[in-house]
């Protein structure tokens, strides 16, 4: 077994070889297509003009990856990775046939950019496959320490035990009652993960620990830490503050907001009414029944509205069972519907709702009365994520799943509202289009549970209930 690598510096470093990894990989895409095109002898006219756009490839190689979220860390698996390099290689692509017509390179092949453009998906992918193998060979492995009470952390551990082996084996879980053995733990871990509901004087006293024995803290947020990530450190006199600001977006931002919506919504319907037309005949054709579903959606400040959608599921799907949540290989989803929830084009009529105002492009995504009572009475905290217009595409949805509890999409949306620019919109939208590939929205949710997932999280959690109440029963 290899030596676990704790250096932080030694971690930064080969983070930061990803970018230049990234740039190789494109470039040498680029010059295998020219050395196939022409073999030995390039002609200079076609180099040359290679050459003048070649600065801005690279930068626009660099702006597509990071906006599809490829330079931060990835626990959750290699193929999200894949998906969204890929998508970083088309959109390289169609910025390189851009810049050659602003910067009038003619003289740049087509052809050449027609086998970059493969050669360079394998480049790229084959790189990043090696770089997340070799990243968890090297630091992962890590023990980790669950705290918070034993129900709760059993809905956390089965998050932690879906990652891919090799990042994290679960230690133990310790319940907050037994806050005391934390300095005795940690020197048997390597990282902290903590419940939001754990007190707040508990959750300070966790994280000096930690600092103090140099640990790594993984904190599931709720409303408060959210609302911290954007305050920002001010005075009374010479007394330290921290301003916590409204969590609604201001006018200007509401404003831009809206008219990006509009152009982007009239954008879309001009461009994809092909598509739309093709979706609404595969409809027509495959089952009896309208083409469009239109249903009641809670909307800005929880306000009804109608949404637009491409049926998906027979007619009258819910009128025996009443409104309830699709599942996975749920029979009520036609043939053309499973794909059309699949590539996540079933949602594209809501670019009307878009265009009218009822919808944004990003937000929230919109939830049905009916369980938005639900999950109100279930999450104070739900009724926040109402402050914003719903959106087509959002934070929880290319960061989620399908499956996602409500309660962790909240987060997603909250922080979502919390942090609002215009930039994350953009970048939400880039993350959209792997997230669309996957087809994670055709899985529908699941209730079950896989009995060997479920057998260790009884384990663990049984574990650290066993060892309180040993605890307890010494005292007595």
């Amino acid at each position: 077994m290899p030596v676990k690598i704790r250096s932080r510096f030694l971690k930064s470093l080969f983070f930061w070889l990803l970018a230049p990894g990234d740039l190789l990989m494109v470039l040498g895409g680029f010059y295998l297509s020219f050395v196939l095109r022409f073999g030995g002898h390039i002609p200079a006219a076609n180099w040359h003009a290679f050459l003048r756009v070649l600065p801005w490839t690279g930068l626009a190689a660099l702006l597509f990856f990071a906006g599809l979220g490829l330079y931060r860390y990835q626990y959750n698996g290699l193929m999200p990775v894949l998906r969204a390099a890929v998508t970083g290689i088309l959109g390289v692509m169609a910025a390189t046939m851009a810049l050659t017509f602003w910067l009038r390179g003619f003289a740049f092949p087509r052809s050449v950019l027609v086998l970059a453009m493969p050669l360079q998906g394998v480049l790229v992918c084959t790189w990043r496959y090696l770089y997340w193998h070799v990243h968890r060979w090297f630091f992962g492995r890590r023990e980790l320490l669950v705290v918070g009470p034993p129900e709760e952390a059993a809905e956390i551990l089965g998050k932690v035990l879906d990652l891919p082996r090799g990042w994290f084996r679960v230690h133990c879980v310790l319940p907050p009652e037994r806050l005391a053995e934390l300095p005795g733990r940690l020197r048997e871990v390597d990282a902290v993960l903590v419940v939001p509901s754990l007190a707040r004087g508990d959750k300070a006293d966790i994280l000096n620990a930690c600092l103090k024995a140099r640990r790594e803290v993984f904190l599931v947020p709720d409303l408060y830490d959210i609302m911290l990530s954007r305050a920002g450190l001010t005075q009374l006199d010479d007394l330290p503050v921290v301003e916590v600001q409204d969590i609604r977006l201001t006018w200007p931002q509401r404003m831009v907001k809206r008219v990006v919506d509009v152009a982007l919504a009239g954008l879309g319907l001009i461009l994809l009414s092909p598509v739309m037309l093709v979706c609404a005949l595969a409809v027509r054709f495959t089952s009896p029944g309208p083409v469009l579903y239109i249903q009641e959606r809670a909307g800005l400040a929880g306000r009804p509205f109608r949404l637009y959608k491409f049926r998906t599921m027979v007619e009258g799907a819910e009128k025996l069972s009443g409104p309830v949540l699709a599942e996975a290989d749920d029979p009520r989803i036609t043939p053309a519907g499973r794909f059309l929830r699949a590539t996540r084009l079933d949602e594209l009529p809501q670019l009307f709702n878009v265009f009218r105002g009822d919808m944004s492009i990003v937000g929230p995504r919109p939830e049905r009365p009916v369980f938005v009572a639900q999950f109100m009475s279930e999450i104070p905290d739900y009724r926040y994520r109402h402050l914003v217009k719903p959106g087509l595409t959002g934070l929880a949805q290319v960061s989620g799943k399908y499956t996602t509890a409500p309660a962790d999409k909240l987060r997603y949306d909250l922080y979502y509202i919390r942090n609002y620019s215009l930039l994350l919109d953009l970048k939400i939208l880039l993350q959209t289009i792997p997230v669309a590939l996957g087809g994670e929205a055709a899985r529908g949710y699941s209730n079950g549970t896989d009995p060997v997932r479920r057998a260790a999280i009884h384990a663990l959690v049984n574990g650290s209930r066993e060892a309180a109440a040993g605890k307890e029963a010494g005292k007595l």
